[in-house]
């Protein structure tokens, strides 16, 4: 596998790991293709080398998550813009609903679950009036090499669904997560500690969005503090990172990408792939063509 390094950082690419000097190999990682690889080979190259996704389309948690994450970057570009409060939210309810109505764009959410949304997005704005945090930026791709000795380099990089200046803790990275139940939130997540190491902080926001009807307003809507110490983040950048880095490598240079049995069921349900590993090995290709299309190269910049 080869891949070249575009110094624009405008792509993101797995099957070219490539060499920009004699002696190093580039690995360009961002926390998708990490906790990906972290969890199973065999899910990573059907995702990120071959491109492949269900013919089925997103689960509706994930569609009703990308409406509100459309909707919410169109208010805050606006509020940055100086636009009224006012405005930017009826500005941001005609973003989500273009958005539902892209042809292809959502299929698998039902028109109750639409109201939900937008129900729920209205309570927010109305739980937030008196907001006091200040929108920076939205939705900016950043990337920086994270990790480089004498045969690697690690480019990190990472979409920011918003930046916040709290009056509190200073400018740190929120990410927007909806969710159907209550959860903890785990610290232990690729995705916040790569957006704490590229913004030179050891503190971002969670901010929950639940769509729970049966909860008041104050306990599904939480900005939760994630917060490291100087040696988690050291660790995850120096030990962590580029071990899976040269796993990538290795995997790519062998042609063969170890599936891990372990990851089959989460407790989102089961992986997408599972019938395909079920299936005897001849077999495969064809249960692939079935159920599954080749989709867009993954890009980071392009991910809700």
């Amino acid at each position: 596998m080869t891949v070249k390094y575009d110094s624009t950082l405008n792509e993101t690419k797995l099957e070219e790991i490539v060499d920009i000097t004699a002696s190093k190999k580039n690995v360009i990682f961002d926390s998708q293709v990490l906790s990906t690889l972290m969890s199973c080979g065999r899910l990573t190259d059907f995702r990120f080398n071959h491109n492949l996704v269900s013919i089925g389309g997103k689960s509706t948690s994930l569609e009703m998550g990308s409406i509100v994450h459309e909707v919410l970057e169109s208010y805050y570009k606006n509020i940055i813009k100086g636009i009224s409060r006012h405005d930017s939210i009826g500005t941001a309810i005609i973003a989500g609903k273009g958005y539902i109505e892209k042809s292809g764009e959502v299929t698998n959410v039902s028109s109750e679950d639409i109201s939900l949304v937008f129900k729920t997005l209205d309570e927010y704005w109305d739980f937030y009036k008196n907001d006091h945090w200040v929108p920076i930026e939205v939705e900016t791709v950043k990337g920086d090499i994270i990790y480089e000795d004498d045969e690697l380099r690690v480019i990190w990089k990472a979409k920011l669904d918003i930046t916040m200046d709290t009056n509190q803790v200073g400018i740190v990275p929120v990410d927007h997560k909806t969710m159907k139940q209550r959860r903890d939130t785990l610290t232990l997540n690729n995705q916040f500690m790569g957006q704490c190491t590229l913004m030179n902080t050891r503190t971002m926001f969670v901010n929950k969005i639940g769509f729970q009807t049966s909860l008041k307003p104050m306990d599904k809507f939480l900005r939760v503090a994630i917060t490291y110490s100087p040696e988690r983040l050291i660790e995850w950048q120096s030990e962590i990172v580029p071990y899976w880095a040269y796993k990538l490598l290795e995997y790519s240079e062998i042609g063969y990408w170890p599936p891990n049995f372990t990851h089959c069921e989460n407790k989102y349900g089961f992986c997408a792939f599972k019938g395909i590993c079920e299936a005897n090995p001849e077999m495969r290709e064809e249960e692939l063509k079935i159920n599954f299309k080749v989709g867009e190269k993954w890009d980071i910049s392009n991910d809700d």
